[in-house]
């Protein structure tokens, strides 16, 4: 059972992305934790409750749609947000993740700094 509610997570594999996300997040307020790794995420997971994670479509050790999935059955209150340099929004999986509520929201890289804020708001005052 998980411990403490936490934040935001963000899982990407560069660290220089995750490094990004942090000081694009943490002015406006926001506690952020991140990892590159997905299976240090799936730690983080099971002992913190996240009201918002970004999740990188593609990680080295894990798929990024299967850990979504993954967050998705095991925290349905948590806000998910994909993340790719690969897909784009109209790509079927990203589009049917969408469709089906699997992600609050999706956002290409490289990402508008104003967009990434602005959602993770939304997506932060839905949660829980």
């Amino acid at each position: 059972m998980p411990e403490k509610l936490a934040g935001i997570l963000v899982v990407d594999d560069e660290p220089d992305m995750c490094w990004a996300l942090e000081n694009i997040l943490r002015p406006s307020g926001f506690v952020v934790t991140s990892t590159t790794q997905g299976t240090k995420a799936l730690e983080l997971l099971t002992n913190n409750v996240y009201k918002l994670v970004f999740v990188d479509a593609k990680l080295p050790d894990l798929d990024g749609l299967e850990l979504a999935a993954f967050i998705r059955k095991c925290s349905p209150q948590t806000a998910i947000v994909l993340i790719s340099g690969y897909f784009y929004q109209e790509d079927p999986a990203i589009a049917d993740g969408l469709a089906n509520h699997l992600f609050y929201g999706f956002i290409a890289k490289p990402f508008n700094l104003d967009k990434v804020r602005s959602l993770a708001r939304q997506a932060m005052a839905q949660a829980f």
